[in-house]
């Protein structure tokens, strides 16, 4: 009988210790899930502010190149 209350014992420890290490881990889970979702909100930022970058320098090109009038030539 007190090999069965031992190994009872032993199995509810290793148990807790699960139980703590599952919690620890879906915490830290979780954290990264809030630092993705921060991360991806700068990728998107990042993006747009990019996009409108290009946008500017697209059509200041765009006007450099664009043929003058006839008439304004010198």
């Amino acid at each position: 009988m007190n090999k069965r209350i031992k190994k009872k014992r032993a199995i509810l420890l290793c148990i807790q210790d699960l139980i703590t290490v599952n919690n620890k881990l879906m915490g830290k889970i979780e954290h990264q899930q809030t630092q993705i979702t921060e991360l991806r909100l700068i990728v998107e930022r990042n993006a747009q502010v990019t996009n409108s970058r290009f946008d500017y320098l697209e059509k200041k090109v765009a006007d450099k190149v664009s043929k003058k009038s006839w008439f304004g030539r010198k």
